[in-house]
């Protein structure tokens, strides 16, 4: 808030008396002094009041999930936001994402930019931490967000989630033809009491949602600061997905991080509406031992569905599963097509320090345990 002071304009009133007498013979009379102007009593300027200093915030949430073989794959999600700023003429915060699988070395980064006028969030393509003290990140569309999921499909709806129309609902509020996380559907947002989590009193929120890559409901409580017009999940959970992943928020301090960070402004990418394959090209795709797999731009949006071999699959996963610049081994590729040919599941480990794939793994589903359904469930993050 910019602070206002009151200009005081001294209006001065200048009064010249002059007297003269009649006499037979005049007289010189002495003129009284000019009147000195009185000054007005000064006015106290009223200052606004200072706002305190943004405090950095940092969200941690420990996502859960459970493997096709029943081992646990746990993923930890911290968000740093380090300053206010305007961004487009828009009030945000700026800051980036650190994505870690436990059990595994290395981390993934990606900026951030929350906009406080909506709660919408953007984000940019992964990257190392030490690209994080540049500029050079890019816009790219999310497949998901943990922290900032409701708020982002509201703004695409054309709502503001902290709005007496979302945030006090007291009816499930409509969204119609939304385009969001990769997909284009219909959302319903209900308001279902309040609750607690991670020692934050919150709101839960039921999102019904109906769209191109995600069918079902997702149960939500969202946590609001004082200070900052920021709201964020606090926890969220698929009803009735015993296989789908969980995640709750396990921290909130107010602390700047300790890696090197360069303030960028992102712009939220939407990506164009893109007809979902039906059921018969599927079939005949499958039918020749392929897959229809989807092709995305330079900003993470769907451009096409193309029918692939298990291989170019590989080739295509392995890439987007590494930093730029990695070489991508034909034996991995192997691996991975061998893998999915057996309806495996396939997940990679990643150097720490190049962030290149160095290991294949495969899990084989065990009889009566299948694969998850993922059109429920948001994609994991890339590793690096």
């Amino acid at each position: 808030m910019k602070c206002l002071v009151l200009a005081l304009s001294l209006a001065s009133v200048f009064m010249l008396l002059f007297g003269c007498a009649a006499q037979q013979a005049p007289v010189p009379q002495p003129q009284p002094p000019a009147a000195q102007p009185t000054p007005e009593p000064a006015k106290n300027a009223t200052k606004a009041a200072e706002p305190p200093p943004f405090k950095p915030v940092h969200l941690s949430y420990l996502m859960s999930s459970t493997g096709p073989q029943g081992q646990p794959q746990d993923m930890e999600f911290d968000y740093y936001f380090v300053e206010k700023t305007t961004c487009g003429g828009r009030p945000a915060l700026n800051g980036f994402m650190k994505a870690t699988q436990l059990g595994q070395q290395g981390a993934g980064y990606s900026k951030a930019t929350v906009y406080l006028d909506t709660g919408e969030a953007a984000y940019s393509d992964m990257m190392g931490d030490a690209d994080l003290a540049f500029d050079t990140a890019k816009p790219k569309m999310a497949d998901f967000d943990f922290a900032f999921y409701l708020q982002t499909i509201a703004a695409r709806g054309g709502k503001k989630f902290l709005s007496e129309e979302v945030w006090n609902a007291t009816a499930p509020v409509l969204l119609k033809n939304v385009a969001a996380f990769g997909g284009v559907g219909d959302y319903s947002i209900s308001p279902s009491g309040s609750g607690t989590a991670a020692g934050l009193a919150c709101r839960n929120f039921t999102a019904s949602v109906k769209s191109s890559n995600m069918e079902g409901q997702i149960r939500m409580c969202v946590h609001q600061l004082d200070d900052v017009p920021l709201s964020f999940l606090t926890g969220a959970s698929f009803p009735g997905e015993g296989n789908a992943p969980s995640w709750q928020l396990s921290a909130v301090t107010r602390e700047k991080p300790s890696i090197a960070y360069y303030s960028q402004c992102l712009a939220p990418v939407s990506c164009p509406a893109l007809s979902k394959p039906t059921q018969e090209e599927r079939d005949a795709c499958n039918a020749k031992g392929n897959s229809l797999e989807a092709t995305r731009d330079g900003q993470g949006c769907v451009s096409a569905f193309n029918c692939i071999t298990p291989e170019d699959r590989a080739r295509e996963s392995i890439t987007g599963s590494q930093r730029p610049g990695c070489a991508v081994s034909e034996q991995f590729v192997q691996q991975a097509a061998d893998c999915w040919k057996q309806q495996g599941n396939v997940n990679y480990e990643n150097d720490q320090q190049s962030g290149c794939v160095t290991k294949v793994n495969c899990a084989i589903p065990q009889p009566g345990q299948g694969q998850p359904q993922g059109g429920n469930q948001p994609p994991q993050q890339p590793p690096n």
